[in-house]
């Protein structure tokens, strides 16, 4: 096996995950499982509508009970837990209040938010390092239970409970990525010993479950317009975004002054899988590069690239994807620091490239150098399959739903009647063959995954 000592892809390896606050078994998962109820008695208030949240919704009577809720201080919270539940469950009441209805189907998305949700999420959203709006963290990384505490493997998908199948599958994937954060803080080793191709695997595997218990129907029409933000969503009834009670200011404004009434409005985009921490330290550890969307960008040949390392020691670095950079601003600040210090320091695919020579990019099985290039194309091919199935998922539960349209599927047994039509509202909406399906965090949904996904199987070295 190769002496990789002194190589520059051990560099990093001193980065120490609880810096960060990774978990070494969990990931980017809270090593314990997050609380299911804050335990001080004065946050009842959101703990009482939390427990029969679904039924409110259903009922459509978010608002009126968010409207009634007082303004809580969060001076009673300490722990990172607490805080964590703070976020999501006044994210959940948030989106629930901008989406939902107030028992008329006609009434659209809210441009305002109350006081008793803006206040407190603002404040515990700067203590995370984050913006105030749903995100991945709040949906997937802080809302799991473990069903059995004993189980052999708690964080297996069969023994994770959340409020959507939707979310638990992402929730799995981020927890065996665990392995593969480790394996990247072990340096090259770590594509060496299979342990980042290993989670990938894993998460392929995990993600194609998505059908088993996701009904695309239910998803798209019922469940997915409540991840929406406040950002590019004029056609879904917020061309301005929200304007957050009690923290910008927004009863001292005039109507005489309407511009800086529409400065006070947020923008923000909502979950989306671009979120997860996961897949960027990924992308970051094998060095796929992402090009600002709509512009093509290739990683260049082999060649190019070793005499480029051979003079200056590394890769000059493209233009970011901004979309995915703004991602990291809805990540726990941690874990975006995380993959700031990350970028600034792994190399791994620089060594391969330097390592293997062209000499050696033909099939050498017992060069180790060889098997070190094949290695790390594996990793690469594993994303580029990660994707093309993130695609086909996106597609069934978000293209075709779009597409088709809200009238309610076809059953076994038909009620008698007209058929019954799905009310289409806010994200949740039909689209002509030529419109475009935004997802969100607000993109063209489609454009954007096959770029990506075209840019990972380019990162091959050929």
């Amino acid at each position: 096996m190769p002496n990789y000592s002194n190589s520059k892809a051990t560099m990093y390896s001193s980065l120490k995950l609880e810096d960060y606050d990774i978990s070494p078994t969990n990931g980017f998962l809270p090593t314990h499982a997050p609380l299911t109820r804050l335990a001080d008695a004065y946050y009842e208030p959101w703990e009482k509508i939390m427990d029969k949240f679904n039924q409110h919704i259903l009922a459509n009577r978010i608002r009126p009970l968010v409207r009634k809720m007082p303004v809580l201080d969060i001076d009673k919270l300490s722990t990172t837990a607490e805080y964590q539940r703070a976020f999501t469950i006044l994210g959940f009441m948030a989106h629930a209040y901008v989406w939902g209805r107030n028992g008329a189907a006609s009434e659209g998305a809210s441009e305002f938010l109350p006081a008793s949700i803006s206040i407190p999420w603002v404040a515990v959203a700067d203590i995370l390092g984050m913006n105030p709006v749903i995100c991945c963290a709040a949906v997937c990384h802080w809302n799991w239970q473990p069903l059995d505490e004993d189980a052999e493997d708690m964080m297996d998908i069969g023994n994770l409970g959340t409020t959507s199948w939707f979310y638990l599958v992402t929730t799995a994937i981020e927890a065996k990525g665990a392995r593969g954060i480790n394996a990247i803080l072990d340096g090259i080793a770590g594509v060496e010993t299979d342990d980042v191709a290993r989670s990938l695997h894993e998460a392929h595997e995990l993600l194609a479950r998505m059908y088993e218990r996701c009904d695309p129907y239910v998803f798209y029409w019922k469940i997915r317009e409540f991840l929406a933000g406040w950002e590019n969503m004029a056609e879904a009834g917020l061309p301005y975004g929200v304007l957050y009670e009690g923290v910008d200011d927004t009863d001292t404004f005039s109507l005489d002054n309407w511009q800086s009434l529409l400065r006070r409005f947020r923008k923000y985009a909502g979950g989306s899988a671009a979120q997860t921490p996961l897949l960027q330290a990924f992308d970051i550890a094998l060095g796929i590069k992402h090009y600002p969307t709509g512009e093509k960008g290739m990683q260049g040949s082999v060649r190019a690239a070793r005499e480029r390392l051979a003079k200056s020691g590394i890769e000059q670095p493209p233009p970011a994807n901004s979309y995915l950079v703004r991602m990291r601003d809805y990540m726990p600040g941690g874990h975006r620091r995380f993959l700031e210090d990350l970028a600034a320091t792994c190399m791994i695919r620089e060594y391969v490239l330097l390592t293997c020579s062209d000499a050696l990019l033909a099939e050498q099985p017992n060069d180790q150098r060889a098997v070190l290039r094949l290695a790390y194309n594996r990793c690469v091919d594993l994303m580029r399959a990660f994707r093309d199935t993130h695609i086909m998922i996106v597609t069934r539960y978000i293209i075709a739903q779009a597409k088709r349209g809200p009238a309610m599927p076809t059953t076994n047994h038909p009620v008698p009647g007209p058929a019954k039509k799905a009310v289409a509202q806010g994200l949740a909406r039909t689209v002509d063959d030529d419109g475009v399906v935004r997802g969100t965090g607000g993109t063209d949904a489609i454009q954007f995954l096959k770029q990506v996904r075209n840019e990972t199987a380019s990162s091959r070295i050929q």
